[in-house]
Protein backbone atom coordinates (compact mmCIF):
# COMPACT_ATOMS: atom_id res chain seq x y z
CA UNK A 1 0.00 0.00 0.00
CA UNK A 2 1.20 3.49 -0.80
CA UNK A 3 0.01 7.06 -0.67
CA UNK A 4 -1.72 8.34 -3.81
CA UNK A 5 1.12 10.78 -4.56
CA UNK A 6 3.68 7.95 -4.41
CA UNK A 7 1.44 5.76 -6.57
CA UNK A 8 1.22 8.50 -9.22
CA UNK A 9 5.02 8.82 -9.23
CA UNK A 10 5.34 5.04 -9.69
CA UNK A 11 2.56 4.49 -12.27
CA UNK A 12 1.82 6.48 -15.43
CA UNK A 13 -1.96 6.08 -15.85
CA UNK A 14 -2.33 8.24 -18.98
CA UNK A 15 -3.83 6.18 -21.81
CA UNK A 16 -4.81 3.30 -19.54
CA UNK A 17 -8.41 2.10 -19.76
CA UNK A 18 -11.08 1.91 -17.05
CA UNK A 19 -13.64 -0.86 -17.57
CA UNK A 20 -15.54 -0.65 -14.30
CA UNK A 21 -15.66 1.30 -11.03
CA UNK A 22 -16.98 -0.17 -7.78
CA UNK A 23 -17.38 1.61 -4.45
CA UNK A 24 -18.01 -0.33 -1.25
CA UNK A 25 -19.04 2.06 1.53
CA UNK A 26 -18.82 -0.71 4.17
CA UNK A 27 -15.16 -1.52 3.55
CA UNK A 28 -14.38 2.06 2.42
CA UNK A 29 -12.80 0.72 -0.78
CA UNK A 30 -12.94 1.89 -4.40
CA UNK A 31 -11.80 -0.53 -7.08
CA UNK A 32 -11.06 0.54 -10.66
CA UNK A 33 -10.96 -2.37 -13.12
CA UNK A 34 -8.16 -1.21 -15.38
CA UNK A 35 -6.14 -2.14 -18.45
CA UNK A 36 -2.82 -0.51 -17.55
CA UNK A 37 -0.54 0.70 -20.33
CA UNK A 38 2.45 -1.41 -19.34
CA UNK A 39 4.47 0.16 -22.18
CA UNK A 40 4.20 3.54 -20.41
CA UNK A 41 5.74 2.27 -17.15
CA UNK A 42 9.39 2.91 -16.25
CA UNK A 43 10.07 -0.83 -15.77
CA UNK A 44 8.62 -1.90 -19.15
CA UNK A 45 10.68 -4.49 -21.01
CA UNK A 46 9.48 -4.75 -24.61
CA UNK A 47 11.21 -8.12 -25.02
CA UNK A 48 9.00 -9.83 -22.44
CA UNK A 49 6.19 -7.55 -21.19
CA UNK A 50 2.77 -7.21 -22.86
CA UNK A 51 1.81 -3.68 -23.90
CA UNK A 52 -1.31 -3.77 -21.67
CA UNK A 53 -1.93 -5.61 -18.41
CA UNK A 54 -5.28 -6.12 -16.71
CA UNK A 55 -5.82 -5.54 -13.02
CA UNK A 56 -7.31 -3.34 -10.37
CA UNK A 57 -6.34 -0.01 -8.85
CA UNK A 58 -7.65 -0.36 -5.29
CA UNK A 59 -8.09 2.64 -3.01
CA UNK A 60 -8.39 1.86 0.74
CA UNK A 61 -9.59 4.02 3.65
CA UNK A 62 -11.75 6.05 1.25
CA UNK A 63 -13.27 9.12 2.91
CA UNK A 64 -14.68 10.72 -0.25
CA UNK A 65 -15.84 9.26 -3.56
CA UNK A 66 -17.63 11.05 -6.38
CA UNK A 67 -18.19 10.30 -10.01
CA UNK A 68 -20.34 12.14 -12.48
CA UNK A 69 -20.70 9.19 -14.83
CA UNK A 70 -22.67 10.22 -17.84
CA UNK A 71 -22.49 6.61 -19.05
CA UNK A 72 -21.14 3.27 -17.87
CA UNK A 73 -17.41 2.80 -18.04
CA UNK A 74 -16.44 0.86 -21.15
CA UNK A 75 -12.71 1.03 -21.85
CA UNK A 76 -12.69 4.75 -21.04
CA UNK A 77 -9.21 6.09 -21.66
CA UNK A 78 -7.61 8.03 -18.81
CA UNK A 79 -6.72 11.48 -20.11
CA UNK A 80 -5.68 13.21 -16.90
CA UNK A 81 -4.82 12.30 -13.31
CA UNK A 82 -4.34 15.18 -10.87
CA UNK A 83 -3.55 15.17 -7.16
CA UNK A 84 -5.90 17.91 -5.95
CA UNK A 85 -5.21 17.91 -2.21
CA UNK A 86 -3.02 16.22 0.37
CA UNK A 87 -2.83 16.06 4.13
CA UNK A 88 -0.64 13.90 6.32
CA UNK A 89 -3.17 11.04 6.31
CA UNK A 90 -5.32 11.57 3.20
CA UNK A 91 -4.84 12.58 -0.42
CA UNK A 92 -7.46 13.39 -3.06
CA UNK A 93 -7.09 12.53 -6.74
CA UNK A 94 -9.16 13.52 -9.78
CA UNK A 95 -9.25 11.16 -12.79
CA UNK A 96 -10.70 12.37 -16.09
CA UNK A 97 -11.53 9.96 -18.93
CA UNK A 98 -12.35 10.41 -22.59
CA UNK A 99 -15.87 9.19 -21.89
CA UNK A 100 -16.42 12.52 -20.11
CA UNK A 101 -16.43 10.69 -16.80
CA UNK A 102 -14.74 12.29 -13.80
CA UNK A 103 -13.81 10.33 -10.69
CA UNK A 104 -12.72 12.02 -7.46
CA UNK A 105 -11.37 9.85 -4.65
CA UNK A 106 -9.93 10.82 -1.28
CA UNK A 107 -8.18 7.89 0.36
CA UNK A 108 -5.47 6.84 2.77
CA UNK A 109 -3.69 4.58 0.33
CA UNK A 110 -3.82 2.83 -3.03
CA UNK A 111 -2.37 -0.29 -4.61
CA UNK A 112 -2.13 -1.97 -8.02
CA UNK A 113 -3.23 -5.62 -8.25
CA UNK A 114 -2.54 -7.28 -11.60
CA UNK A 115 -4.69 -10.23 -12.70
Amino acid sequence: MMRISDFLKRYNLHGSLINNVEYDSTTKRVSLETELCKWQQFDYDETKDPEMIEGFIVFEDVTYFETDCVKDFDADEILEVVLISATQSLEKVKIVTDGVNIIIIEAGNVEWHSL
